[in-house]
């Protein structure tokens, strides 16, 4: 009797035993969606690495996500080089976590002062521009067979010539790639000059037409606007 009460015990022992797991899997398995929603989150792309100036890949930016200077805890800037930023082509908040991310900042943040900050390294400065010359050199060669216009710059990348056909007002896929092109060399001449130095950036664009030569426009941005369009050649 004894051996059978003592087998008894063990068995109920071991059926309770088996409900208490039962419980703790199934608790676990109720809570993972929340807890893989959570680690999701920050792993949903927004920007692929050709589609950002720093060639990174960016993740989702919370909405609470910090611009400013608070955003670094240990915030030292001892020995850096500070530059503004004054115009991008997209919005502040990507821009910023793009600055943070590339490796090419030190620290990257907005001031109500100053507006879009860059403090960096020299290290860093160098192979900011490094990247910024190749990519325009990139933008150039990837553009030079185009039937429809085609870009040529300055040495000193101060003065960006386009040459375009009417016709490209008639394609709309083209006229798009051409205009991500000339933003493209817009922000890379400006990021060069500012990394230079340059106070008062401004890029001269002059943009003729590609079967007669005459000139449409000529300007000096960010203080005039390009604004390419039917009238354009209208006005010739």
């Amino acid at each position: 009797m004894k051996k059978k009460s003592i087998t008894g015990i063990i068995v109920v022992a071991l059926f309770i035993i088996g409900i208490i797991a039962a419980l703790i899997v199934y608790k676990k398995v109720q809570t993972m969606p929340e807890k893989l929603q959570i680690e999701e989150e920050p792993e949903t792309v927004i920007l692929s690495a050709d589609e950002n100036p720093f060639g990174i890949e960016i993740k989702k930016i919370n909405e609470d996500y910090d611009l400013t200077r608070n955003y670094y805890k240990n915030y030292d800037n001892t020995g850096l080089q500070k530059y503004i930023i004054p115009v991008i082509f997209t919005d502040k908040r990507t821009y910023i976590a793009e600055m943070r991310e590339s490796g090419y900042c030190q620290y990257g943040y907005e001031s109500k002062e100053e507006g879009l900050v860059a403090e960096i390294t020299e290290q860093q400065r160098k192979n900011w521009l490094e990247l910024t010359e190749k990519d325009i050199k990139r933008v150039i060669e990837q553009n030079k067979d185009e039937e429809l216009y085609h870009f040529k710059i300055s040495d000193d990348y101060k003065i960006l010539y386009l040459d375009v056909s009417k016709e490209i007002l008639n394609s709309q896929s083209t006229f798009t790639a051409k205009m991500s092109s000339l933003m493209t060399l817009t922000y890379d001449s400006e990021i060069y000059h500012v990394l230079n130095g340059t106070k008062n950036w401004s890029l001269q664009i002059i943009v003729t037409d590609m079967e007669t030569g005459k000139e449409l426009e000529n300007i000096k941005f960010p203080d005039e606007d390009y604004n390419l369009s039917i009238e354009t050649w209208d006005n010739l």
